[in-house]
């Protein structure tokens, strides 16, 4: 591994006027981003919480620490492990999000740990990203996943930070040609002193882009590494007992809008053919959760909410035929409670969601077409018979139907999701082991 630290000097010229051209309309384009945060806040008012944070007035934290940006709630669990590790090892570290789901779910994950501190990231202006890094003084930067923000790397490279990405993601669409604008953006990569990445699929994507391949290496991802909450379990059979005449159920997870006039119906057929079906159905966006209690209700069908009944799930859900999880980080406590899930974004062209959470708790998981984002653990997955991708939503539905009619078949899946996972586990202490060159390096930045 490379242990050198990258400087703004390995990006080439005209990517860097690039840059500065995109600064200076993001400038003018400011207003926007606080109206549109503004119309958020309207379904979500978090959104207009700690407005500080997002101009670089950060939370006191103890300097040095190490900064992982993790922008939503899925790239929050997925660095969870990772956190802990670091955490184990004596770094505070500043944790930064996006979104206020992700804000929320780490405060859920690390709730009694002082040693993390949480706030949202700076906007990428240089300005703000400069007065973060002045206030917060971090010994490296970890970002998740895929996320590219100029000024951030910017920035933070400018200092003499070293910049890492973890469970890096990067798709064959997010490449394209390789040319133009993209090509420009992509050379953002050069800037991390190293990538952290699942497969080497992925990291062969790094090579074509112009990446050092001594500066990636492959790790496996950090998802499988997630500890789950006993509480969450507890949640779940106490929902499962309260689903009355309920002898199977069906998840329907992180379904996106532009599918979910497909699920509709869907799910009204299979409740129709099936009087002992019930369906958990969790959307992706909070600002789905009542669209689809509406559509479900406006079909004739019995609908009770998550949210309608607090701490005492279970003790007081009347006889429903869809539960809507409405409600965020409790998904490790709806998996469990289904015998089969389906896993959204897969029956329009958005890739797929992730499928490591259901798998880890046992969970078969079936999906449509679109898989492109999650291949590098889909495939796999099928060959062992975890997992089944079907080519439409009529076949689908079939498919639904015929497993939750055949327990074996049903018990078969289950158990090579169980036996698949066992043998993904490590990613998260090869990435810390991978790191810790660059903790211990003098960045100059760090000690301002």
């Amino acid at each position: 591994m490379r242990r050198d630290i990258v400087s703004l000097k390995d990006l080439p010229l005209v990517t860097r006027i690039v840059c500065v051209v995109e600064q200076g309309l993001v400038h003018v384009l400011l207003p926007l981003v606080f109206i549109l945060l503004a119309v958020r806040a309207r379904k979500e008012p978090a959104h207009l919480h700690h407005l500080s944070h997002r101009l670089g007035f950060s939370p006191p934290c103890p300097k040095g620490a190490v900064w992982v940006f993790a922008a939503s709630l899925g790239e929050t669990r997925a660095a969870s492990p990772l956190i802990r590790r670091l955490r184990a090892a004596g770094h505070h570290v500043i944790l930064s999000h996006q979104s206020p789901a992700g804000l929320a779910e780490g405060a859920r994950l690390f709730a009694q740990d002082e040693g993390v501190t949480q706030c949202y990231v700076p906007l990428d202006v240089f300005w703000a990203v400069r007065l973060f890094l002045r206030r917060t003084r971090p010994v490296a930067l970890v970002v998740m996943e895929i996320e590219l923000w100029p000024a951030m790397l910017f920035e933070t490279v400018r200092k003499g930070i070293p910049a890492v990405m973890a469970n890096g993601n990067l798709l064959e669409r997010s490449i394209g040609n390789g040319r133009g604008l993209r090509g420009q953006v992509l050379k953002l990569y050069y800037l991390f002193s190293h990538i952290f990445t699942r497969t080497q699929e992925y990291s062969d994507r790094y090579s074509r882009i112009g990446v050092d391949p001594s500066r990636v290496s492959v790790v496996g991802d950090m998802k499988f590494d997630q500890l789950i909450d006993p509480t969450h379990l507890a949640l779940s059979d106490r929902l499962r007992t309260a689903f009355d005449g309920g002898a199977r159920v069906l998840m329907i997870a992180s379904s996106v809008e532009a599918e979910e006039r497909i699920l509709l119906p869907m799910v009204a057929r299979l409740l129709a053919a099936d009087s002992g079906l019930r369906v958990l159905w969790a959307p992706r966006s909070p600002q789905r959760f009542q669209a689809v209690a509406d559509a479900l209700v406006s079909l004739g069908l019995t609908v009770a909410q998550r949210s309608s009944f607090g701490a005492d799930a279970g003790a007081t859900l009347p006889q429903v035929q869809v539960l809507v999880g409405d409600s965020t980080g409790e998904m490790n406590a709806y998996y469990p409670l289904a015998d089969l899930v389906f896993v959204g974004a897969s029956l329009v062209d958005h890739g797929g969601h992730n499928i490591v959470e259901p798998m880890a708790l046992g969970r078969p998981v079936v999906m449509g077409p679109s898989t492109y984002g999650i291949d590098f653990v889909a495939e796999p997955a099928a060959r062992v018979g975890a997992f089944e991708s079907l080519p439409d939503a009529a076949a689908l539905e079939a498919r639904i139907a015929a497993l939750l009619a055949d327990p074996s078949a049903l018990a078969q899946m289950g158990a090579a999701a169980e036996a698949f996972m066992a043998n993904q586990t490590g990613a998260s202490d090869r990435t810390f082991s991978g790191l810790q060159p660059l903790l211990t390096l003098d960045a100059k930045g760090a000690n301002r």
